[in-house]
């Protein structure tokens, strides 16, 4: 599709579905290069908006920020409110999936899009977002992309997951058409498919690359290894998302498509929280994000948690969400003229490829998968893949008075898919899931880290 016609078809679907991304993308452009005083004026307005809206009108938060009214009201610096912001308690996903009606706002609210987490961490939930929300990660992915020469329209290579339900490839074909990309699935990579990808990306003439780092390092990795010259492509940048992108991960990327590797930081719960520049530094978006680091030191070097929070997000609010990521903040200001402040590092899960019991090697993204048709309706509230010797145990935390022995064989009949006819899969409903040392954030937990017998087994099925 030609860009020009991708472009218009693009905003014209957005202004169908009631998306603001082209006031949105008209707002992010106007403030990045804005001074740092005014960056922060403007995101301490609109986290005020959004702490004050859910005081009075969200369940959750009018228990919780009870204490803290008074403040609410006479807050009216950026100083005023950051003060405000960090004494504020956190939220964890936990309480987020056990009270999910709490986070929900009373009255009429805008129109809302159904989002969903990927599941990673163990733990998947579904929420209504805002369509202001919606636009503006679209936009602040939009602008990234112009500060590296790309635009909206320009075809690009999606290195992503892609589920195996036909339902689920109709759609995903539609969504690729529409954004003007062509897919390599993260979960179809390997020497014999690389002529195959190899062949897609000349044919389809992509401008850019966007994925998970994982998937495009082991490409480029391949690519290398066979010859194949990714310079021909002639792409802008390579925009990594999903995952932490290495330091080894970006040398490979880099000395391979001659591309610069910028990331792109966010969240279904957080929104699009941080993002690359051209100088290789990671700034976050403070138009729409408050991205906090809870205990980091930027003297010492100690990282902390990512704390965040889509300041536009109103019917089903998440602030001062704890994500589970590790960050560290950054000093100073970027050589590229942004005056956003700067993380220094994140890491999340690692996007280090699986290799199953069975032989088989899977991208580190695969075990979501298994649970998306799951994520609506709460049934399953945590779930871990755990090797042992005899094989594969997968561990479910349930919803005992809606979890039935159907939904434990949908769960079988997506692993086997997943990860193969020849697994051999046990299946342990429990109580509740534990959380593993070192490892809280994980889904898949191989062999060596043991399997957790500490965990009460109510019932196996």
């Amino acid at each position: 599709m030609h860009p020009r016609l991708a472009r218009t078809l693009y905003f014209g679907l957005q202004r169908l579905r009631r998306e603001p991304v082209s006031e949105a993308l008209a707002d992010v452009r106007r403030t990045e290069f804005l001074g740092r005083d005014e960056l922060l004026a403007l995101q301490a307005e609109r986290q005020l908006a959004q702490l004050r809206f859910a005081a009075r009108r969200v369940p959750y938060y009018r228990e919780t920020y009870a204490p803290f009214l008074g403040d609410l009201e006479r807050a009216r610096t950026p100083n005023d409110v950051a003060a405000l912001v960090r004494r504020l308690p956190t939220v964890a996903k936990g309480a987020v999936v056990e009270q999910r009606r709490r986070f929900r706002a009373e009255g009429r609210i805008g129109p809302t899009y159904p989002d969903r987490t990927s599941g990673s961490s163990g733990t998947p939930l579904a929420f209504p977002c805002d369509q202001t929300a919606w636009a503006y990660r679209h936009a602040l992915t939009w602008r990234t992309l112009e500060a590296f020469g790309a635009r909206v329209g320009d075809p690009y290579g999606y290195f992503f997951g892609l589920h195996w339900s036909r339902r689920g490839r109709f759609q995903v074909r539609l969504r690729d058409w529409l954004f003007n990309r062509t897919r390599i699935s993260a979960f179809d990579l390997g020497p014999s498919n690389l002529e195959r990808h190899w062949r897609q990306l000349r044919r389809f003439g992509p401008r850019y690359f966007l994925g998970y780092p994982s998937a495009l390092a082991e490409f480029c990795a391949l690519a290398a290894q066979r010859g194949y010259d990714l310079e021909d492509l002639h792409l802008k940048a390579v925009m990594t998302t999903g995952e932490p992108l290495r330091a080894q991960q970006r040398t490979l990327i880099e000395s391979t498509t001659g591309a610069p590797c910028a990331n792109l930081y966010g969240s279904a719960e957080g929104g699009l929280g941080a993002f690359g520049c051209p100088a290789g530094s990671l700034h976050v978006a403070v138009e729409a994000s408050w991205l906090d680091v809870a205990d980091s030191d930027s003297e010492t070097g100690d990282g902390g948690e990512a704390i965040v929070t889509d300041l536009f997000l109103r019917a089903f609010p998440l602030i001062r969400y704890a994500i589970g990521d590790g960050a560290r903040r950054r000093d100073g200001i970027c050589p590229c003229g942004r005056a956003h402040p700067m993380i220094a590092d994140l890491e999340g899960r690692s996007g280090k490829p699986i290799q199953l019991p069975n032989g088989r090697r899977v991208n580190a993204n695969l075990p979501s998968y298994v649970f998306k048709p799951f994520a609506d309706g709460a049934v399953i509230r945590r779930y871990r893949f755990v090797e042992t010797p005899k094989g594969l145990t997968l561990l479910l935390a349930v919803d005992r008075n809606s979890f039935t022995g159907e939904h434990l064989a949908q769960v079988r009949q997506e692993t086997h898919r997943a990860f193969g006819d020849d697994l051999d899969l046990e299946v342990e409903i429990l109580d509740t899931l534990p959380t593993l040392p070192n490892a809280k954030h994980r889904d898949y937990v191989p062999l060596d880290r043991g399997h957790p017998q500490e965990a009460p087994v109510r019932n196996n099925r």
